[in-house]
């Protein structure tokens, strides 16, 4: 079966949820659910970069991407500090590994191309994230210096960001 990528439509809130909690076994997708009820709640929420993967009409696979702002230091409030943060990224346990992710990352990103944001960052595993153009957000002076924090750049020169830090 071809997988399907859409934007979310508001009745997809619990099938998200459900398979939000579902991917996450570690904590049952209890924080990643409150970080997309937050982003919804926000007015950041941008529902054509919530997409949804649906196999067969049934909706498998979901990732978010918000505007946020990257933290820095109160007194230079006119640095540029407005980003897109992505994630999560969730796939339902039995559909994992069958490049469902990967065609939601690739869904997802191909929609930021146009963007006015100059970068996308997140917090994820190193070894995945990679091979969609992350990197670690030390390699742009941004902070932390944490293999989690990555960065997918939009724009050449992100120099004007240096030294601010990705949001939690």
């Amino acid at each position: 079966m071809t997988v399907h990528l859409r934007p979310e439509r508001p009745a997809d809130a619990d099938t998200i949820a459900e398979v939000t909690r579902l991917a996450f076994t570690s904590n049952g997708g209890v924080r990643e659910n409150e970080m997309i009820g937050e982003i919804r709640a926000s007015g950041r929420f941008l529902p054509d970069l919530s997409l949804v993967a649906e196999l067969g009409g049934r909706v498998v696979g979901h990732v978010l991407v918000s505007p946020t702002d990257l933290q820095g230091d109160p007194e230079q409030p006119e640095r540029p500090r407005r980003v897109l943060l992505l994630g999560p990224l969730s796939v339902l346990p039995e559909f994992q590994r069958r490049a469902i992710g990967s065609a939601l990352m690739r869904g997802v990103l191909a929609r930021l191309q146009e963007r006015p944001e100059p970068m996308v960052v997140l917090w994820g595993h190193e070894a995945y994230y990679p091979r969609f153009g992350f990197r670690p957000a030390s390699d742009f002076g941004l902070e932390p210096d944490s293999p989690a924090a990555m960065v997918y750049p939009l724009r050449r020169d992100l120099s004007a960001y240096a030294g601010l830090k990705l949001p939690h």
